[in-house]
């Protein structure tokens, strides 16, 4: 049976004389940008209209009076708004649109400034409460132009069930991608202090002029110490390095370009047909060299935290470009202490939000300066949510802190059957110094701590004025719920691997880009939309079950650094291998 249609409003005479208006711009359409979607016809509401259900009546009955006078209406309005007169083409038609609004169809697409000026002689009719050009709408996501965007994984929608093949199981992300339909991508500044910087063409344009805090000659490995220039020389530490006191407790190691990889995920060019993307495609990078080869000294750090603030160091010529985000993607196992509370606290009075990963030793307590009270610390996620088996929990995080994807690698005892490929960005491939730029696939609370920075400096592009107290409280407001699972446990000393993250263990939840953003928007009057946990029972948890019934052994008794200061070594750099194949220009991936 077909269902009878509604007859449209009979064609009105005076409504050919729209098309005869549209003859006066016959080249307008071709002037008007390329990207500019055509209106296919335009949506009209008269005041106090007739609903149209009393105006159409079903089954195709005889039209009522009113419908009659609506009608009479029409041609009223468009000929009083100067559309009239004969064209000699096929004259457009009214159709019901909604309760009560009506859609003017043409015999083909207006240009936008057909569309606007059409408009502007309709709006100028005391009857007409409003008049909206009827525009294709397409799927709200954005799609860069990034060859390697399809393999970061880390910045697409939140997605996947159980049903899915662990590739396609996406609930761990922040979901950057649906985001950026809510963001504008205006200026914001992040901070990141770390190794320094090496010059990439997908940062090119995005870096500020940064400072070189690292005080020890033999550890900048630049020939001397602080100074304005934040490059990146290398950290590797050599067999002659060791040879030395200062290196007592280093290993030999390559450089790590660490600042480059975190700098890459938070400033990368986006959309230029070149490598992969990152988060904020307005923001610039203020670089603040701390680290040098074998880790940093607390001295460098807090100083390099007090100028990224615009806050005065003595020596230093101020900061012209102070950041309200400093992000911080390396630490130690001692208590935070005063030295860094103090710089912590100092950096909020300035409304400067201060972002740390928590570390990638499984341990209880995250290191510091995650570890200290303000900081808002990031514990590391599997791609499926729940905590990836070496990211580091508990302490502080429950405070302030929540959870992102942070890549996680084949060690454990479930190995290889819940790990993923880690976080694709760019970073150099210098084996000690600077060599070739290229791209690489990572793991590490390291470059979990970046997408929460790079969030906030959304958040801070969409409304500047936000305090350091409503930053933290829309991260966690608007933070997705923690996965459950009815086969895997919650974190914990006697389960510090894969395991269950909760608001005790991993702070207030997953890192939701887009709803942090509309948060930044409204933050008087923010709801955060109902949300259930999802549960991860699938078949490759029942493989991981069957090789031990948790992935890492419980924690022996932990044993804190009292030192208080002194140099971080290593970044937990943890050599692992890949197929090269997969991903052309990538360095063997390491944990940090």
């Amino acid at each position: 049976m077909t269902r009878p249609q509604r007859p449209a409003l009979p064609a009105l005479s005076l409504v050919g004389a729209l098309v005869s208006a549209l003859l006066a711009w016959p080249l307008q359409a071709q002037a008007e940008a390329s990207d500019a979607p055509p209106a296919r016809g335009l949506i009209v509401r008269l005041k106090q209209p007739l609903p149209n259900d009393s105006l159409y009546p079903r089954g195709g009955g005889a039209r009522t009076r009113e419908a009659r006078q609506e009608s009479v209406r029409w041609q009223r309005v468009l000929g009083a708004a100067g559309l009239s007169g004969a064209s000699g083409r096929a004259e457009p038609r009214l159709r019901p649109v909604g309760r009560d609004q009506q859609l003017i169809d043409f015999e083909r697409p207006l240009s936008r400034r057909e569309a606007a000026s059409l408009r502007d002689k309709l709006m100028s009719r005391p009857e007409v409460e409003w008049v909206e050009p009827n525009l294709r709408e397409r799927r709200l996501q954005t799609t860069p132009s990034d060859p390697l965007f399809t393999q970061q994984w880390w910045l697409q929608p939140a997605s996947g069930s159980n049903a899915n093949v662990l590739e396609a199981r996406l609930r761990g992300v922040s979901g950057f991608q649906t985001a950026w339909q809510r963001a504008n991508h205006a200026p914001s500044v992040v901070a990141v202090l770390d190794t320094g910087i090496t010059s990439h063409p997908d940062l090119a344009g995005r870096v500020l002029p940064g400072h070189d805090f690292v005080s020890v000659v033999e550890y900048a490995n630049d020939g001397d110490g602080r100074d304005a220039d934040a490059s990146d020389p290398g950290d590797y530490v050599s067999t002659t390095d060791l040879a030395s006191d200062l290196f007592a407790g280093c290993v030999v190691e390559r450089s790590s370009w660490h600042g480059t990889i975190v700098a890459g995920m938070v400033v990368a060019n986006t959309g230029n047909g070149t490598g992969g993307a990152g988060i904020h495609w307005g923001a610039s990078l203020l670089p603040v060299r701390v680290a040098g080869k074998c880790g940093a000294d607390v001295p460098d750090i807090i100083d390099g935290m007090r100028w990224a603030a615009g806050l005065a160091v003595a020596g230093v010529a101020p900061n012209p470009n102070p950041a309200r985000i400093v992000n911080i993607s390396f630490g130690g196992n001692a208590a935070c202490g005063p030295a860094y509370q103090s710089a912590v606290d100092e950096l909020r009075a300035v409304g400067v939000v201060v972002v740390a990963a928590a570390g990638n030793e499984w341990a209880s307590q995250p290191t510091r300066p995650a570890s200290c009270s303000g900081v808002v610390g990031v514990v590391g996620l599997n791609r499926d949510g729940f905590k990836t088996n070496y990211s580091s929990f508990g302490g502080q995080i429950a405070v302030s802190g929540m959870a992102a994807v942070a890549g996680d690698d084949d060690d454990g005892a479930w190995g290889s059957v819940l790990s993923d490929s880690g976080l694709v960005t760019l970073t150099n491939l210098g084996g000690s110094v600077p060599a070739a730029s290229g791209y690489a696939r990572l793991y590490g609370t390291s470059f979990a701590a970046p997408q929460v920075a790079g969030t906030i400096a959304h958040m801070l592009s969409l409304n500047p004025a936000l305090s350091f107290d409503q930053i933290v409280q829309g991260l966690r407001a608007s933070a997705r719920p923690h996965v459950t699972s009815p086969k895997i446990a919650e974190c914990s000393d006697a389960n510090p691997g894969r395991c269950i993250c909760t608001t005790a263990s991993c702070g207030a939840g997953i890192l939701d880009a887009d709803q942090a953003m509309l948060y930044a928007t409204m933050p008087d009057s923010y709801v955060a939309p109902r949300r259930l946990p999802e549960v991860i029972d699938n078949i490759d948890l029942d493989k991981a079950l069957a090789l031990a019934p948790q992935d890492r052994p419980a924690n022996a008794v932990q044993v804190t650094d009292s030192s208080g200061g002194g140099a971080f070594g290593g970044f937990w750099l943890l050599a692992l291998a890949f197929a090269a194949s997969t991903l052309p220009l990538l360095r063997t991936p390491r944990r940090r």
